[in-house]
């Protein structure tokens, strides 16, 4: 019986597909009959124009000439394939008759044959299958930077995304190769010789290996105070046996960095793991951070969150902000400082925000990121936005002296420049910019456009 069901099922689908192809009084246009109407079509215009005065007779007769010259030369070249119209249709409907069931009957058996084992979602590895599709599109995304790359090789943000790619794809010593090849565009960048080193590092199965340890002392050469390098170099010391002085390392690692630095629970590990060897105490060490890691909300309050009114959250969110701020003022601390004034600047507190980034600057001298936050919260706080705030442009100022590739520095420096009438310093800054912003980003395409205004004002 259901052989019977799927035969006129397939009969019908079949039929409807060939029906179009059966019908006498189907009528195909070709290609060189089409062109003719067309400019049989524009020379009835060219006609209607001169009848209603639109264009002068001269003129026409011209463009007519042209026209005729052009349907001499279609009417030369006509598609004998035209007259096989009728043929090709007979091609077509054997082709679906004998593909279209054909096609079926292979997925029935692949797929739908009630004789194939089931795959309840149960017994299913879902996670695996996920998985599966991120690894293809992981893979096509590789393969489709690294085209990229090879018509812009100089395009930073595409080799840095390329190499975190491959490391995603556990293709660790490409990864690292990749790192190394960005520092050619980038070669102060100590932040891309720990990425070089971190993943030589993993090719190496968790050992700091030669290619590693050079990677990682370039970046200490370049920021002897960067904590992947000094992390990493730890490792190694403690590699060759030498643990106390890799103790030591972590030690001091763990009291100089925020509490909530993305890698100190894995540091915290390290440490615990060689004070048990060496027998050393660290006594209060872990809980000397305590305070700074309550500055967020507590699990109770994030369940209490979930039941109150919009009122209420904010009056919890206000709560929490003015506890960091009061610890700030008691005992003000850099990381707490610009923790403080990028929450001040979501609650679209401007002022605040500025104030706290400018205490957090007065902390550590010359530190680019606290300027260049404070000069930016004091734009947004400004009523105006065609006039940029001098304090602004003073601390942009001084960022470039420090950074002299510091983007926001660069655009709005640019912009006080061409305000004032120095053109030739603004294109400078500008072109600069241009330079180090990816082509694709809306960065360069602000900065293309700002550099054609000024070249053609």
């Amino acid at each position: 019986m259901i052989w019977f069901v799927v035969g006129v099922i397939l009969a019908v689908s079949v039929g409807i597909l060939i029906w179009p192809f059966t019908k006498k009084g189907l009528v195909s246009v070709s290609r060189t009959d089409g062109g003719l109407q067309v400019y049989e079509q524009q020379l009835n215009e060219l006609r209607r124009d001169v009848d209603q005065g639109i264009m002068g007779t001269e003129e026409a007769e011209s463009l007519a000439i042209e026209i005729k010259r052009r349907m001499l030369r279609v009417d030369q070249h006509k598609d004998p394939k035209n007259a096989g119209g009728s043929q090709t249709n007979r091609l077509i409907m054997i082709g679906l008759v004998l593909c279209v069931p054909l096609a079926s009957l292979f997925i029935y058996f692949d797929l739908g044959s009630p004789d194939n084992p089931s795959q309840p979602l149960a017994s299913r590895d879902i996670e695996a299958e996920k998985a599966a599709f991120a690894g293809d599109n992981i893979d096509q995304l590789i393969e489709t930077l690294i085209d990229r790359l090879k018509s812009q090789p100089d395009n930073l943000d595409g080799w840095i995304l390329l190499a975190r790619s491959l490391s995603r794809s556990e293709r660790y010593k490409e990864a690292a190769e990749t790192f190394l090849q960005a520092t050619a565009l980038a070669p102060n960048d100590p932040d891309l010789y720990v990425g070089a080193g971190e993943n030589f590092y993993f090719h190496a199965e968790g050992v700091v290996d030669a290619d590693a340890e050079n990677a990682f002392l370039k970046a200490r050469d370049l920021d002897a105070s960067h904590p992947g390098a000094r992390y990493y170099l730890a490792v190694l010391q403690a590699q060759r046996g030498n643990v106390k002085e890799a103790l030591d390392s972590w030690i001091d690692l763990f009291k100089q960095s925020p509490a909530d630095a993305p890698f100190m629970t894995i540091l915290e590990r390290r440490i615990r793991d060689a004070a048990g060897k060496t027998g050393m105490e660290i006594g209060t060490l872990f809980d000397s951070k305590s305070d700074l890691m309550t500055t967020g909300p507590s699990e109770e309050d994030i369940a209490a969150a979930a039941d109150m009114s919009a009122d209420d959250r904010q009056a919890m969110i206000t709560s929490m902000v003015d506890r960091l701020s009061t610890r700030m003022a008691e005992a003000p601390d850099y990381d707490g400082l610009m923790r403080l004034g990028q929450v001040y600047a979501t609650l679209k507190e401007f002022d605040k925000s500025a104030d706290a980034y400018g205490r957090a600057s007065a902390l550590v001298k010359d530190d680019v990121a606290a300027m260049a936050a404070e000069a930016f919260a004091l734009i947004q706080a400004s009523d105006s936005s065609a006039n940029i705030p001098s304090r602004s442009i003073a601390l942009y100022r001084k960022v470039l002296t420090l950074d002299s590739e510091q983007p926001q520095a660069l655009w709005y420096v640019g912009v006080a420049e061409a305000q004032a009438g120095r053109d030739e310093e603004a294109l400078r800054l500008w072109t600069k910019l241009q330079k180090l912003a990816a082509e694709d980003s809306q960065l360069y395409q602000a900065v293309t456009k700002s550099i054609g205004d000024l070249v053609d004002k």
